[in-house]
């Protein structure tokens, strides 16, 4: 069974999530932990779908979410 959104069905969305995550993995690859809000200014701010994704790979268990004052610092285990 597929949801329907406004903005497609459950599987694209899905996909869309995943390519998601693919970028987080490749950006604290190449470039370390970094605040998430350093993440969203290198993946142009995608808002919700970000939000997934980490997710997505916290459940995952591939990365590390560390609460540092106010602010969440992201990295891979």
């Amino acid at each position: 069974m597929q949801i329907k959104t406004a903005e497609g069905t459950g599987t694209e969305i899905k996909g869309v999530v995943g390519e998601t995550a693919g970028q987080v993995w490749q950006t604290l690859t190449t470039e370390g932990p970094m605040t998430l809000t350093q993440l969203k200014k290198k993946l142009n701010g995608q808002g919700d779908v970000l939000g997934y994704a980490l997710g997505w790979l916290a459940r995952e268990d591939k990365i590390d979410m560390i609460l540092e004052k106010k602010t969440l610092r992201l990295r891979l285990k």
